[in-house]
């Protein structure tokens, strides 16, 4: 492994996209910062294998004061290079339908903790510079029946996103989104196989997207090669986005 490039945390990155992202950036040299509810076997075994450049921390984003907790940490990371805000979560129903719990977990989890810990990220990053990548969504993008809220989530992070990166770009500081089409993870589980069928019929790959690919694509955007890319949106969706 070569040296350390500096610290990211990842949001949700013990599973699915974001732990496909830890593994991306501990591979490349990055000291990552993993914030999740439960640290699963995968994720454990491989915080054994690597030691010292990987570190958990248990946080429901959820509860204001684990929140808040992250937050401190972010403010207070010497070295902090990237915030890579991956977790989310996903219900699908008609919006006739939908369950107002539903709505605000998504809201809260979606948008509000994103944007919470970008603003301790950015305080962090004042000095030095840095990067923040939030994972959308090509929900954005298309339109999906059933998918209203959480639609209207990822919507709002990208808006965010791009006022975000006019604020602080003058402090070296670059704000982007990931937007993931179809991706294979426990999130994703529950889709009904017409669904499923439905949406990969849309790519112009012959190959579905996965979490390596969006890991490596998350990796580019932290990386120098992506210093003058900000305030946008790279889609990552075999061409299902059209």
């Amino acid at each position: 492994m070569s040296e350390a490039l500096g610290t990211v945390f990842v949001t949700g990155g013990t599973r699915g996209i974001g732990l496909a992202v830890t593994r991306q950036l501990l591979t490349v040299g990055y000291r990552v910062v993993a914030v999740a509810r439960t640290a699963p076997s995968e994720f454990a075994a491989l915080r054994e294998s690597v030691g010292d450049p990987l570190s958990f921390v248990a946080a429901d984003l959820t509860s204001g004061d684990d929140r808040l907790a992250v937050a401190n940490r972010l403010r207070e990371c010497a070295d902090l290079h990237g915030l890579v805000n991956n977790a989310g979560v996903a219900s699908a129903a008609l919006h006739v339908a939908a369950a107002r719990s539903d709505m605000t977990r998504m809201w809260q989890l979606n948008v509000e903790v994103p944007m919470s810990l970008s603003q301790a990220a950015v305080k962090a990053m004042y000095r030095r510079g840095g990067r923040i990548v939030n994972i959308t969504s090509i929900a954005a993008h298309r339109t999906f029946r059933g998918l209203g809220a959480y639609t209207a989530t990822k919507c709002a992070l990208e808006g965010f996103s791009r006022v975000l990166a006019a604020e602080v770009g003058s402090r070296g500081i670059t704000v982007n989104c990931v937007a993931p089409g179809f991706i294979d993870t426990a999130m994703t589980a529950s889709i009904e196989d017409g669904l499923r069928a439905a949406i990969n019929r849309r790519n112009m790959l012959n190959r579905a997207a996965t979490v390596a690919d969006v890991a490596r694509s998350v990796e580019f955007l932290l990386s120098p090669a992506a210093e003058a890319i900000t305030a946008q949106v790279l889609r990552v969706d075999s061409g299902s986005g059209g």
